[in-house]
């Protein structure tokens, strides 16, 4: 089987279990489980700044982890331990009761320096095992493909919850989420290596020091910043709409199904448009779709809701993947790694700083003002990616 096959394997499975056990379905299974909302904001912070350690020590040390595709299959089990928590809270919910609180923000701090390192070494990975004139394409199906098949079990997931108990459900898939992360971890280990690593190793300390010196590193860092503010929020929006008393327990969980359809359908645009339109075309003309349809999100009841967070959602998607394409084409290879690591940090970061946001913001210009400022946050990241992607092409233009 070939690496690309192997790949959308190992996208697929790792995103859907993802899937069951972060973003709206971890949220509503906490609040479930006796959480209040201000507690789920705070575990969200503590999981980015758990990945923002991580990545600020992997912006000196990612050039220097030799197996590359090997620590990356080990990273794919960090969230194993948290999704068994999570399952045995939903078994017996009288732990809830013993310390059940602390236990999960103990054991979610832990794990996410693990989702820290694979953040990183999943941006790494594929220029070892592919040819990266095909990344903008494998990227594309293979999150499309990932995002079919969880938006399929996510909607069996919901038609679930209509028929059985919710905790009896949810535990269920909490078990599938574990399964996934394991088999991803030995489809990753699996991969043919295609290219040096030993060369890798030798340009370590020249990758290091170039980043710093590249301009486009600093260029960069408020639209990353202001990207992971604008993700940061979004990712809570089930949270929101529940506050809001747009959405319930069941209702929310069609927000993850919404999820997976816009994830499928965003790249499977991408993967046919990045080409024909050039990836900041296609960056830009997603950016403005997110601008007219998510600050509208809770402002017509429940149908409304799901009509503007479908668009949203879908153009966000697009966003997300053209985003790491064009960095492949701004930031030259043998900086890839430092130079994600610093991306990551300060957009994670900016995630953590978000959710802390969202109460003094919704205090001072309610929920619809929050989203609000969501979407001026990545409008800003997208006209200034596009800006300086367009300034690359020149330059080059004019050097041949």
């Amino acid at each position: 089987m070939s690496n690309i096959k192997k790949y959308c394997i190992y996208t697929t499975l790792y995103n859907l279990g993802f899937t069951f056990c972060t973003g709206a379905i971890m949220q509503t299974f906490l609040i479930q489980a006796g959480f209040s909302a201000q507690q789920v904001y705070v575990l969200n912070s503590l999981m980015q700044i758990m990945q923002v350690i991580m990545m600020l020590i992997l912006t000196f040390l990612s050039g220097k982890i030799k197996r590359v595709k090997t620590v990356t299959s080990i990273s794919c089990l960090s969230l194993c331990v948290l999704t068994a928590v999570f399952l045995m809270g939903a078994i017996n919910p009288e732990l809830i009761k013993h310390g059940y609180v602390i236990a999960v923000f103990i054991v979610a701090g832990i794990s996410y320096v693990g989702v820290g390192l694979y953040t990183i070494l999943s941006y790494c990975l594929p220029y070892y095992i592919i040819d990266m004139n095909d990344y903008g394409k494998m990227v594309g199906i293979s999150t499309a493909i990932a995002g079919g098949v969880s938006f399929l079990v996510s909607l069996v997931y919901s038609i679930l919850l209509s028929k059985f108990s919710y905790m009896k459900t949810t535990a269920s898939f909490f078990v599938i989420a574990i399964v996934c992360f394991i088999v991803t971890s030995i489809v990753c280990a699996s991969m043919q290596v295609k290219s040096s690593e030993a060369k890798q190793e030798d340009r370590v300390k020249s990758d290091v020091v170039a980043v710093f010196k590249n301009k486009h590193t600093y260029v960069l860092l408020i639209p990353n910043f202001v990207r992971g503010l604008s993700v940061g929020i979004f990712n809570v929006i089930a949270t929101i709409a529940i506050s809001a008393s747009i959405l319930n327990e069941t209702t929310s969980s069609y927000v993850n199904v919404i999820l997976q359809i816009a994830t499928f359908a965003a790249n499977l645009l991408f993967a046919v448009a990045y080409r024909k339109l050039s990836t900041k075309n296609v960056l830009l003309l997603a950016t403005l779709g997110v601008c007219v349809s998510f600050p509208f999100s809770l402002e017509f009841g429940v149908i409304g809701f799901f009509l503007c967070f479908t668009v949203a959602s879908f153009f966000r998607f697009v966003t997300d993947t053209a985003i790491p394409v064009i960095i492949t084409e701004i930031i030259p290879e043998e900086q890839i790694g430092p130079y994600t690591s610093i991306r990551m940090l300060i957009f994670t970061g900016a995630q953590a700083v978000a959710t802390l946001l969202i109460t003094p913001l919704y205090t001072k210009v309610g929920y619809t003002g929050v989203l609000i400022f969501a979407t001026v946050m990545l409008f800003i990241c997208g006209v200034t990616y596009y800006a300086v992607a367009r300034s690359v092409k020149q330059s080059v233009g004019k050097r041949y």
